[in-house]
């Protein structure tokens, strides 16, 4: 006859697949509540109480399978049913009890069985409540011996289980993982010669390698916050992650990189609770991670392996994590971050469900870089335009798929960027609390007695001529998801720009009111093409400057849009919200957008060019029509579509009748000849 505890323990460990054929587990908890009478009352009662919750989780499995994490999620309830169930008893001998018979389950699970997993974790979080250290040594050594490094699965469910133990025992446990790591294996010219006998070999030392990095790991992650700064830095200072890099396979890549984030996450969790401290060698981890992750050194991307795309989601997310930690990132590894990363904006779209992960990933830690490099508003602002400017190539890209990702990239940054500023930067050398579930936090309000000007960027900083003319082509696009966020990017970008303080020197070159009237039009339609499913397509070569105009001045903005009047509207916007020198810069910038890789998009600019002109060419000193002029002339050498080409030259002819003077006869007759023979 079994004892209560090891019918506890029985049905506790068979729970853990949630979808199990007849609703067992359902049918298992009933069972539990139906046993209630068996255990101390106290218990009982509790079930009661907690039992009705977990059913409701699993009470519809079509339901639990449209979450990709209900596994994880269901393996911590029952954890947590655990850890509530040892507290509500309180009493050592039961726990002691019980303890052995989870010992005794061990036989009756392959190591191939998720259930053996979670085996691991309700024996490490029962051993977490155990005072005798002798007692928890030997059940420590009994997972161990009980378990499979070669199986991710149940190696992942040791690591959780023992440093689920960590949390109790810190110093059990690193003796342990020390004593594994000393009889891991062999020497590097063991390992060397492995690889002319057997295989296997190999990886047997990658197995032991990514088990004890997950321990580490995992160790750290839910050892005691007020510990556990001098454990991390004697296993960063002493570089024994370092002996972890040489690990071939993919799943013990992952495992290692996993350990570092877990690392870096346990400095997080600490600053959480007012502990904070700098990761020793920080950018010596990162490096590992770029190691690990696989990235061929031409930078191309030459490998599509699942494996490796997983491997490489898994490192962006370790990168994120450890930048968003003291000590502040240096230039050198910021860009060493991004070069190794970036490429991954080319991915082919299949396989998607991975690709897709991997490019959330990547914008995370992109938004991740920006908040915690620089030290004031200006510094903030010189990182936002480096990253916009490396997403540019993606952003004007031929294939769609990349032009969207380089597109929502833009957006989710400048979104971070905006929270900065609306939240506060925090003055020169102070550094934004970041935690793990509210990565965009903004700085520390210790500074709100300094003046704005000092703490926030001023509005010449985001050089809006140039990225507005960077992202106006995209609003033209031929994919619609495309055109939807460039109009936002450029909509959040004005609003950015409004709340931030101008240069003296020609704080009146705008006139707020027109300004803010023209930003609520932009705004309004990033409304409707929010509401509105798509919008209708339709060719820019049909709508000529002065139906462009007309459309501008006479039609209102309908709930029901075509794409050419949501274009139109937008370059009305940006016509009055542009500042004198920021549409000379933007008009100086003009050759990109006027020669894009997307007809329609190229045309669209060139026509957005033709308004600009016609509407501020007062505006334009000299100089500035000479420059545009060579800007306007040098797109049309590079053009080979021939419409394109005459539309822009039409614009020339405009500045030449709207800002008539000798000297740009003069310049235009110079420049005529020795383009003849392109034109």
């Amino acid at each position: 006859m079994p004892s209560p505890e090891d019918l506890f323990a029985r049905l506790l460990v068979l729970l853990h697949n949630p979808l199990a054929r007849g609703q067992l587990a359902t049918q298992i908890l009933t069972v539990l509540c139906y046993l209630g009478q068996l255990f101390p009352r106290n218990l009982s009662l509790f079930w009661e109480d907690e039992v009705p919750k977990m059913k409701a989780y699993i009470s519809d499995p079509e339901d639990l399978k449209q979450d990709s994490t209900y596994q994880e999620i269901w393996d911590n309830m029952i954890i947590n049913f655990l850890a509530e169930s040892l507290d509500v008893v309180n009493d050592n001998v039961w726990v002691i009890s019980l303890g052995d018979a989870f010992a005794r389950q061990y036989d009756l699970y392959a190591t191939s069985d998720g259930h053996s997993a979670l085996l691991h974790r309700c024996l490490g979080m029962l051993l977490q409540k155990v005072d005798d250290r002798i007692y928890v040594r030997e059940k420590i050594d009994l997972m161990c011996r009980h378990s499979s490094m070669s199986i991710p699965v149940n190696r992942l469910g040791l690591a959780q289980g023992i440093g689920l133990v960590a949390a109790s025992h810190l110093d059990t446990v690193l003796e342990k993982l020390k004593n594994i790591l000393e009889n891991a294996g062999q020497s590097a010219l063991q390992r060397f010669l492995s690889f002319f006998s057997f295989r296997e070999k190999v990886e047997d030392v990658d197995d032991t390698y990514a088990a004890l990095a997950l321990m580490y790991g995992y160790a750290a992650r839910y050892a005691p916050s007020t510990v556990i700064e001098a454990r991390i830095n004697a296993l960063v200072g002493t570089d024994m992650l370092g002996r972890f890099l040489h690990v071939q396979h993919p799943t013990a890549k992952q495992a290692v990189i996993t350990a570092i984030d877990l690392l870096g996450r346990a400095v997080i969790s600490a600053a959480e609770i007012g502990i904070s401290f700098p990761l020793q060698r920080r950018d010596q981890l990162l490096e590992y991670v770029l190691t690990l992750m696989g990235r061929d050194q031409s930078d191309d991307l030459v490998d599509f392996s699942i494996e490796l795309l997983q491997t490489q989601t898994v490192a962006l997310s370790a990168c994120t994590t450890l930048v968003s930690i003291e000590p502040r990132l240096p230039m050198e590894t910021r860009n060493r971050v991004m070069k190794a990363t970036l490429g991954f904006f080319a991915l082919p779209t299949e396989p998607s469900n991975i690709v897709e992960s991997l490019i959330t990933n990547l914008i995370i830690l992109l938004g991740a870089i920006l908040l915690t490099s620089g030290e004031d508003g200006r510094s903030r602002a010189e990182q936002l335009l480096h990253i916009l400017r490396q997403l540019d190539p993606y952003v004007s890209a031929s294939a769609e798929h990349q032009r969207r990702r380089g597109c929502v990239a833009v957006h989710e940054v400048l979104v971070k960027f905006r929270n900065l500023c609306s939240g506060g930067f925090g003055a020169s050398g102070s550094y934004p609390t970041l935690s793990l579930k509210h990565i965009d936090q903004g700085g520390p309000r210790g500074s709100s007695s300094l003046p704005s000007a000092f703490v926030l960027p001023n509005r010449d900083s985001l050089s809006l001529g140039e990225r507005i003319m960077a992202y106006l082509p995209r609003c033209a696009d031929t994919d619609d998801e495309v055109r939807k966020v460039a109009i936002q990017i450029i909509a959040l970008f004005f609003n950015i720009s409004l709340s931030l303080p101008k240069q003296k020197t020609s704080a009146n070159d705008i006139d707020l009111e027109s300004s803010y009237g023209a930003l609520s039009s932009l705004e309004d339609i990033v409304s409707i093409i929010r509401r509105v499913s798509g919008c209708i397509s339709l060719p820019f070569i049909k709508s000529s400057p002065e139906q462009m105009l007309k459309s501008i001045f006479l039609f209102p903005l309908k709930a029901s849009v075509d794409q050419i009047e949501v274009f139109h509207r937008v370059v009305s916007s940006v016509c009055i919200l542009l500042s004198k020198d920021e549409l000379v810069v933007l008009l100086h910038s003009c050759t990109l957008a006027a020669c894009d890789k997307v007809k329609q998009s190229a045309d669209g600019s060139i026509q957005a060019i033709i308004v600009f002109i016609i509407r501020r060419g007062k505006d334009l000193r000299e100089a500035d029509v000479l420059r545009t002029t060579q800007s306007l002339l040098s797109s049309a050498i590079a053009l080979t579509d021939k419409h394109s080409r005459q539309e822009v030259l039409n614009a020339v002819s405009i500045i030449i009748f709207l800002c008539l003077s000798f000297s740009i006869l003069i310049f235009i007759s110079r420049i005529i000849p020795t383009s003849s023979y392109y034109l």
